[in-house]
């Protein structure tokens, strides 16, 4: 009904809009005749008089333009880096078509808006008739925090067709990510577009001293161009060819100083698989592991980040991995292939220095690892691991007792529920006096007192993210720092 109206109406506008067309020609049609029929000197005070409005209409179009300012137009080049709850779009590069004074260049000068693909949350509500499946477009404001000429990649500069906005961002908002709760992983959002205008009454200044008062930038977001700041000196494009499935992978490695160093490995959570690794080492916080922090704690290690094309637990062909009751993944002896290849091909890696772990699904990655390799791997460190107890064999946990192996979860996690994971399985260790650490947090809040919840708290994340802590280098047991304690193992 709502489309028959609408259509009624848009086609009695169209006709309006013809029958007015047509009235006016007809109008000039007659003015046409009775001037033609006029007396010669009446034809040429017409035509003077039509001079005399043109020329006026002409002065008024100037000062318009000269009242109205220039337009520019332009492109942008967003700038991304990770957070403790994945990416977030940070700044925006804008490249206008002619340079602009410094001066002119102000926060306030600036609107952005946020336009991006989404799931569409509300259709879970009771009572909703839309499509879940289906994901819908959000728009929200993003503030401008600061704005200033910069150079291409976002640094201050003076005069410069480059302006830099730095823009808001929190757990809840400017994520490029479009996680779907159905298929259980995120992809960039398509589409993600930055809509930047100049607020009502601002300007720029050209070089030239001409106030520019409005601009056209170009408001879609490609981020196979945009910058990656944490991402500086990581190879994020790198394929393992293994004997069942091609494996995509992300890799940092030190500065050569002809000495053998550590590998680090992360595996990534359920989300994050795929065969884009930009998924994987900015949808968990990897590039902490890249950070001058940690590099000086292991004094240079090289990271390796392989990326799953479906969830590590798949644990046959048809697909299954939610269910998996404790066995091996598919993907065990081509993940095993591609560390042994990157350990090969890298002579400065310490072949007694590799250590392995991750969240989650890579957490249950982690646990079939060391299960199925137990003298392989130097150290592990499994996070909210997702193995089941109830599949690990004695003989599995024997294998590994004196494997030095670091847990980390949340007591709150409702995803992978610790008494079914965790707790049962660190008790079995304990009782074989295994070589195990733990770090067992309550709850999974912000920690840096930057975000609040909306009772004025700490901010809350959900209880299954507790590689946050990791990440963040807030893990110890008993005084033991963990990425200390990751840095002095070796087999």
């Amino acid at each position: 009904m709502k489309k028959r109206v609408v259509s009624t109406i848009l086609t009695a506008s169209l006709a309006l809009g013809l029958i007015a067309c047509g009235a006016e020609s007809e109008k000039t049609e007659v003015a046409t005749q009775a001037n033609e029929a006029a007396a010669p000197s009446d034809a040429s005070d017409d035509v003077v008089e039509a001079t005399d409005a043109a020329e006026q209409n002409t002065t008024q179009e100037e000062v318009t333009k000269d009242t109205m300012g220039k337009e520019l137009k332009g492109t942008q080049t967003a700038v991304i880096e990770g957070q403790d709850w994945g990416p977030a779009v940070v700044k925006t590069v804008i490249k206008l078509d002619e340079k602009v004074k410094a001066d002119s260049v102000k926060a306030d000068t600036f609107t952005v808006t946020e336009t991006k693909e989404s799931f569409n949350w509300a259709a879970l509500a009771e009572g909703s008739d839309a499509d879940p499946t289906k994901h819908i477009e959000a728009e929200a404001g993003r503030k401008v925090l600061d704005a200033y000429t910069s150079d291409e990649n976002g640094e201050k500069a003076a005069d410069s067709e480059y302006i830099t906005l730095e823009l808001s961002y929190s757990p809840d908002e400017g994520s490029p990510f479009c996680y779907d709760l159905f298929k259980g992983n995120n992809t960039i959002c398509a589409p993600y577009d930055l809509t930047i205008a100049l607020s009502d009454s601002a300007a720029l200044t050209d070089e030239a001293g001409e106030a520019v008062t409005s601009i056209d930038v170009e408001k879609a977001i490609n981020f196979d161009s945009a910058i990656y700041p944490q991402l500086a000196k990581t190879d994020v494009t790198a394929t393992f060819e293994g004997s069942k499935f091609t494996l995509n992978y992300a890799s940092y490695e030190p500065e050569d100083d002809g000495e053998k160093h550590p590998l680090v490995i992360w595996l990534h959570g359920a989300g994050e698989g795929g065969n884009d690794p930009r998924l994987n080492t900015l949808g968990n916080e990897v590039t902490a592991l890249y950070s001058d922090e940690f590099q000086k704690v292991m004094g240079g290690a090289y990271v390796l980040a392989p990326q799953c094309p479906t969830f590590w637990m798949q644990y046959d062909e048809a697909g299954n991995w939610m269910d998996n009751k404790g066995v091996d993944s598919i993907y065990k002896d081509d993940l095993k292939a591609l560390i042994d290849n990157y350990v090969e091909s890298h002579e400065n890696i310490d072949p007694n220095r590799i250590i392995i772990g991750g969240c989650s699904n890579g957490g249950y990655m982690t646990m079939d690892m060391i299960m199925n390799y137990p003298d392989f791997f130097a150290a592990a460190y499994p996070i909210c691991e997702a193995y089941s107890d109830a599949g690990i064999k004695d003989g599995q946990l024997e294998a590994i007792k004196n494997l030095p192996v670091w847990f980390v979860y949340a007591e709150n996690d409702t995803t992978v529920d610790p008494k079914m994971f965790e707790v049962p399985t660190l008790k079995r260790l304990d009782d074989i006096g295994a070589n195990v650490h733990r770090s067992i947090f309550a709850d999974v809040h912000d920690t840096s007192d930057t975000y609040k919840g909306q009772d004025g708290n700490a901010y809350q994340f959900m209880g299954h993210w507790s590689w946050i802590y990791f990440f963040n280098n807030e893990c110890e047991d008993n005084g033991v720092n963990m990425w200390q304690w990751m840095s002095e193992q070796s087999k």
